[in-house]
């Protein structure tokens, strides 16, 4: 049964009571070590899985929602944990173009009594539904003395590029896509700053 279906099967009675929450649900799929985090306290076990209560994970950016196919950017910022500043050094080659997803999970804020069922007050209920799918690009760090550190994870929607051709840029890593080997855009990116070349006769 899909999210839908699941939002349709909460009884009314329950809906009407009025008193249900929201989490955040979000898994970045780092290389060799991939996070679930929930934004609340403790692990929550839900969709078989196990997501760490806050964990290193701090705030979120808003995320629109609409039905309209949106290629919204989210950032994340993180606690600087050691772990986390490991990541952030080798961004490129353990979290650049890695897959992100932030679901919203609904819960019980209180004990209610639904028919011959009750809905304990923490629990969470239907299955969560799926709020931004993208992928995580740069990870940018900054430190401002001993005690101040902070880092960001900059995320791109699946739609960034929808109406850009594939291998569409006359780029390094699109031309050896094309064509695998050939060099000819390596030297591309120091033309780009008011570069000169000095011809000798």
């Amino acid at each position: 049964m899909g999210a839908r279906e699941d939002l349709l099967a909460i009884p009314d009675e329950f809906l009407r009571h009025g008193r249900i929450g929201h989490a955040a649900l979000v898994h970045m799929d780092f290389l060799d070590a991939p996070k679930r985090w929930w934004t609340g306290y403790g692990d929550l076990e839900v969709g078989g899985f196990t997501w760490q209560g806050l964990g290193d994970l701090i705030s979120i950016s808003p995320i629109e929602t609409s039905y309209e196919v949106s290629a919204q950017d989210v950032t994340f910022e993180l606690a600087a944990t050691p772990e986390m500043l490991a990541l952030a050094l080798a961004a490129k080659s353990r979290v650049r173009d890695r897959s992100v997803t932030i679901s919203c999970e609904l819960f019980a804020m209180e004990d209610v009594s639904v028919g011959p069922n009750d809905i304990q007050r923490g629990q969470p209920v239907a299955s969560p539904f799926s709020m931004f799918s993208g992928t995580m690009q740069r990870m940018p760090w900054k430190a401002e003395g001993p005690n101040s550190r902070t880092i960001q994870l900059e995320c791109h929607g699946l739609f960034l590029r929808r109406n850009a051709a594939a291998l569409g840029l006359w780029n390094d890593s699109d031309q050896k896509a094309r064509y695998f080997g050939d060099k000819g855009f390596e030297r591309l990116p120091i033309y780009a700053n008011d570069y000169e070349t000095r011809w000798r006769g």
